[in-house]
């Protein structure tokens, strides 16, 4: 039996103006997925998710012969490694940790450990790279155009900086006291309706909107240097001025903006809204003296609460007998 987990993402800093060109900051939460496989007496690969309540089964060349909504981008996975050895029966069980459709690159996290704990049960050891491009490739039937910033994120883990589609490691080892708890409006999101929002008002207001852009450039550039040197109160106060750019785009409203402060007034370094806004989730940063605080009191006011440690790993594999 092989088993796999992956971790989850936030954007830290920068979501919006990386339309631009500007760059974002993504960090690993330490929520993860895990896809387990084990021997199967079929001719076929069974693919079962325990919180969807779905499965699919693939043939042995890598081609679905029974398919489910949400499974079905994960058939690539199996298409391209049948280019690097013939597929074996298995039954593949995925049990995700990270919540859907919040921001948190769920659909990734369980890409990379599918292909890590498959690959492996394969006799294959594909390196972290080849895990990554073959995650992404699910991610584009996920996406259409994915960033990368997922698939990333979850097989290496860690922080990275994206810019104009580049993406660099960035050392978040000074940052292990640090806690995100993420909360969650319940206002159902449109990251297109978001994005084409934002860039109407930019193009009707250029001349000032630009310098906004800038700001965000050099707050991301300002936020490296903290996170290298593992300076929480720093970064708290400039997710704080982070939130106030996005609130000046447009992309902020009143729930948001109750969460925000809540988390705040709960002894939260900084808070800020996370990926495209509108709706969606905030992120708080805390130390483990005010987590416990920050948390309960989203709690009376969020759908959902979720607090998370930093993960400094991405995808890990083990073997395990039955």
């Amino acid at each position: 039996m092989i088993i796999a987990s992956a971790p989850a993402k936030t954007i830290l800093f920068g979501e919006h103006f990386v339309v631009k060109g500007c760059p974002a900051i993504a960090i690993a939460l330490n929520v993860r997925s895990n896809v387990k496989v084990s021997e199967h007496g079929d001719l076929s690969i069974k693919v079962k998710s325990l919180n969807l309540g779905e499965e699919m089964i693939v043939d042995l060349n890598g081609k679905p012969v029974k398919l489910s909504p949400n499974l079905t981008p994960y058939t690539k996975i199996f298409e391209m490694l049948a280019n690097y050895c013939n597929l074996k029966q298995a039954y593949i069980e995925i049990k995700s940790d990270i919540p859907i459709a919040a921001g948190l690159g769920s659909s990734a996290s369980i890409a990379v450990a599918l292909t890590a704990a498959y690959s492996r049960y394969l006799g294959l050891s594909l390196n972290l790279d080849e895990i990554s491009r073959i995650a992404y490739e699910s991610e584009k039937i996920v996406h259409g155009k994915p960033s990368g910033i997922d698939n990333s994120i979850a097989t290496y883990g860690g922080g990275i900086v994206f810019e104009k589609g580049n993406i660099r490691r960035i050392n978040i080892d000074k940052l292990s006291e640090a806690f995100i708890i993420i909360a969650n409006t319940g206002v159902e999101r449109s990251t297109r309706d978001a994005v084409l929002k934002v860039l109407r008002l930019y193009d009707k207001y250029e001349s000032i909107l630009m310098h906004v852009y800038e700001a965000s450039r050099n707050l991301v550039n300002e936020a490296i240097k903290h996170i290298e040197e593992g300076n929480l109160r720093e970064l708290g106060e400039l997710m704080n001025i982070n939130h106030g750019l996005l609130s000046a785009i447009g992309v902020s409203m009143l729930e948001l903006e109750e969460l925000v402060y809540i988390a705040r007034k709960a002894g939260a370094l900084g808070s800020k809204i996370t990926g495209a806004g509108l709706g969606g989730c905030i992120i708080a940063l805390s130390t483990k003296d005010s987590v416990e605080k920050v948390e309960k009191a989203l709690k009376a006011k969020a759908k959902w609460v979720l607090k998370a440690s930093l993960s400094m790993d991405g995808v890990r594999v083990m073997e395990k007998e039955h």
